[in-house]
């Protein structure tokens, strides 16, 4: 237990170093990564050309604030409009998911001049208090001050998704003060639900019949997680608001953004949009590497296939009993057990040399690197198999 580190019950694990997808612990023991530090890794531990991306702009020696102007920062939003979807044309900087997600709810309200945000209960979106209460904030019984936020149901199920898109049209029929629909193309956090194939399309469809907006976060989703480049484009819909971290820098920065359509950024004039460390250069750096690498090296394309080869591995044990479901898309996974038992499953992958995590109780929750190889999928599966004693 930590003496001086503030710490409730972390894993007692000390890992020193990394290397593709592999991690070492102050032992020397191997472990294969298939956590990844929750959605993040991209491109793999210690990957050289990050390294040198990095070290080439420390020895630049240097920060400056964004009230300067920064030309970087204006080529680099300017790549990330040219890959997004839509007509999403401005970007806002942050330096953490929670930040990305407070500009969101921010330019949403000022937007259209409306208080309530919908969103779907149970999904993970920051540890701000407005991000927290936009989402579950897992904050142990104390709920953030925080009003203007309307939940709906999970949808776990096609009948559930019918029921929750009828409950948001009524919704939008007997109220005036819906400012946005706001959630994430795959609840990542909540246990890894897909939703179904046309929930976010007639979601899409309600939003422009009711003039509010459509917002989607893509802290967990973005760069290629998915199996797309950007999670919203599994649905083929184009969003108003889009929030990016996590595999956004590949677990090399602190960095996040923003991004918005031009009549958004129009009227969040006022949105106080200075973050202090938001695109620090060496920050940034990472950032521009790890995008460059994802691309080039099409790892949207393999998050897509070794995912699936991954799931395909795993869905044998399906038929345990103590086995509700294993479901994925791309490089996020989770296997729902009919027990509380993740936490032991878990426990018995690191003992084996895996390293997983548990969204609750009763889930296992998968997020390999998006340049996972298939020999490592195997790997994974295999133990992961004999935690479960399969």
């Amino acid at each position: 237990m930590a003496k001086h580190l503030a710490d409730y019950g972390s894993a007692p694990v000390d890992f020193i170093r990394g290397e593709g997808s592999y991690l070492f612990d102050a032992k020397g023991k191997k472990y294969l990564d298939f956590q990844t530090g929750w959605c993040v890794g991209t491109v793999g531990w210690k990957n050289p050309e990050m390294a040198e991306a990095i070290c080439a702009q420390a020895r630049e020696g240097l920060h400056v604030p964004p009230w300067f102007r920064v030309q970087r920062h204006e080529d680099f939003a300017t790549r990330l409009i040219e890959l997004a979807p839509g007509k999403l044309n401005r970007v806002f900087r942050a330096c953490s998911g929670s930040e990305a997600v407070e500009f969101a709810i921010k330019c949403a309200r000022m937007t259209t001049g409306k208080s309530q945000i919908v969103t779907i209960g149970g999904v993970y979106h920051g540890h701000t208090y407005g991000a927290a209460a936009l989402g579950n904030a897992s904050t142990s019984g104390m709920e953030p001050n925080v009003t203007g936020f309307i939940k709906l149901p999970l949808p776990k199920t096609d009948t559930e998704a019918e029921q929750t898109i009828t409950a948001f049209e009524d919704l939008l029929k007997s109220r005036k003060d819906i400012a946005a629909f706001m959630s994430e193309p795959v609840w990542t956090n909540a246990g890894c639900f897909i939703p179904s194939a046309t929930f976010y399309s007639t979601i899409e469809n309600l939003c422009r019949k009711y003039g509010v907006l459509l917002v989607m976060d893509e802290v967990a989703t973005c760069m290629g997680r998915c199996g797309e480049l950007f999670g919203s484009q599994l649905w083929g819909i184009e969003p108003d608001i889009i929030t990016l971290g996590k595999s956004f820098t590949g677990g090399y920065a602190t960095m996040a953004a923003t991004l918005v359509t031009e009549h958004v950024f129009k009227k969040s004039t006022g949105v106080p949009y200075n973050s202090t460390f938001g695109w620090a250069l060496q920050d940034l750096a990472a950032v521009e590497k790890n995008v460059e690498l994802i691309i080039r090296d099409d790892l949207s394309k393999n998050a897509k296939e070794v995912g699936a080869y991954l799931l395909e591995l795993l869905k044998p044990l399906e038929s345990l009993k103590k086995i509700r479901q294993v479901r994925g898309v791309g490089m996020v996974l989770a296997i729902e057990f009919r027990l509380p038992i993740s936490a032991l499953i878990a426990a018995q992958c690191y003992r084996n040399g895996l390293v997983t995590e548990f969204t609750d109780a009763s889930t296992l929750f998968l997020t390999p690197m998006l340049n996972l190889t298939k020999k490592e999928a195997e790997m994974g599966a295999n133990i992961i198999k004999k935690a479960c004693g399969a």
